[in-house]
């Protein structure tokens, strides 16, 4: 087991730099880490099935406070306590998935907080601020040894790419960097500007800065070269509330009340749109829509001419599977899911108090759990055409919060108890 001990990670090459002024430029509300990407998942009614047999294997890991955690390369990468503890010692723990053994430990300095833990290619990326600068490094999976560390924090791209931005109230700097040496490949920089990303099925494909000026740029994540620039509105304060690639469109507010459209590959002005919640709200692609909304209603747009399909005051639009929209229910009752048509919003199915499985990206199976007798969780699988259930087993004791990932289910409870169990393919 190695233990390293980063302390005051900093680039070694460079003096350390002053802190910013907060608050520090915007990255858009469309970052895939960030974006309320309630992403996906869904489960369905069978109050009554009996469960089947066991079908989970468990691995053995140690109770920890609630932490963020990665699989990568067979391991479970564990860093606790969470960025929303109070301060003190924070540690990275990587146990083996096959015996549940820990294979090394990397001890953070008490100071910094966790801001990103993700996987690039085979290895782990890792952002930490000690409330100024953000430091990111990448992380060997087979021992924790650290390949390099750098200023900025890490954005993963497609095909393990990686990007860090410098982001600060008055200029924006993102640079795509090697992910084994750290070397800079390209840079893109602005004065005041959002940044966001364009994702598609492999994953983040190219950056979008909005200058608080009023011009879109976007850059090809892989080689840095500026693929395109066009005028928006500019932002009536220091930053746009709202500059957010969505699917192939790019919305941004600027005029009072509201939000127009811009397509991402010619830069021409689609469609615009009333600001539901200006301000404030969420903006995210739903299946082949755009949707917009707070916490008690939601729109549902067509993506091209910007109408609207249908808006409803009960279910908040997730994800489309085939001609169905998962909804799930406003309010601060118990969690209800539903099976919606997509193109009228008309209610196909109740599927009950699950609570979803957490997985991004959204692949099949589709995941939930629900209480069951004796203080156990059922574990089922949904066929999102019909909502037949298929109970995968029966979990022991009740867990808060669940994800899968690469065939591997973690879920946490409030008592710092962790579970994690490996699927069958």
């Amino acid at each position: 087991m190695t233990v390293i001990d980063l302390g005051e990670v900093g680039h070694p090459d460079e003096p350390t730099p002053p802190v910013p002024r907060r608050p520090r430029g915007r990255r858009s509300a469309g970052h895939p880490g960030s974006v309320a990407l309630v992403v996906l998942v869904l489960l369905l009614t069978m109050a009554g099935a009996a469960p089947g047999p066991t079908r989970l294997a468990p691995v053995p890991v140690p109770d920890v406070p609630e932490p963020s955690h990665l699989i990568v390369g067979g391991l479970l990468v564990l860093a606790y306590p969470s960025a929303l503890a109070p301060a003190g010692s924070r540690q990275l723990t990587a146990v083996d998935l096959a015996d549940g053994r820990v294979r090394w430990e990397v001890t953070l300095s008490p100071r910094h907080q966790l801001v990103v833990l993700d996987r690039v290619g085979d290895d782990v990326a890792v952002t930490t601020d000690p409330g100024g600068e953000p430091v990111s490094m990448v992380l060997d999976h087979v021992d924790g040894r650290a390949r390099w560390r750098q200023r900025g924090t890490a954005v993963v791209t497609r095909d393990g790419g990686l990007l860090l931005e410098d982001l600060h109230v008055d200029r924006a700097a993102v640079r795509g960097v090697d992910p084994v040496t750290g070397a800079v490949r390209w840079t893109a920089t602005a004065g005041p500007a959002t940044v966001g990303y364009r994702t598609g099925v492999r994953g983040i494909e190219d950056l979008v800065l909005v200058t608080s000026a009023g011009q879109a740029e976007v850059y090809d994540v892989g080689t840095g070269a500026r693929r395109l620039t066009f005028p928006v509105p500019p932002a009536r304060g220091d930053h746009h509330h709202l500059a957010q690639p969505v699917g192939d469109l790019l919305l941004v507010n600027g005029e009072p009340g509201r939000i127009a459209a811009y397509d991402l590959g010619s830069g021409r002005r689609r469609w615009d749109t009333t600001d539901p919640v200006p301000g404030g709200g969420s903006t995210y692609a739903c299946g082949d829509a755009v949707c917009l909304g707070d916490s008690s209603v939601a729109r549902v747009l067509d993506p091209v001419t910007g109408r609207e399909r249908w808006s409803s005051d009960l279910w908040a639009p997730v994800e489309a599977v085939g001609n169905r929209m998962l909804g799930v229910s406003f309010g601060d009752g118990p969690q209800r899911l539903v099976l919606l048509d997509s193109a009228t919003g008309r209610l196909v199915a109740e599927l009950g108090e699950w609570k979803t499985v957490h997985q991004w990206p959204f692949t099949a199976p589709i995941l939930a759990v629900r209480p069951a007798a004796g203080g156990r969780q059922l574990l089922a699988e949904l066929d999102p055409t019909d909502g037949t259930p298929r109970v995968r087993d029966v979990l022991p004791g009740r867990w808060d919060s669940c994800w899968h990932s690469q065939g591997v289910l973690v879920c946490w409870r409030q008592r710092n108890t962790l579970g994690v169990w490996r699927m069958p393919g």
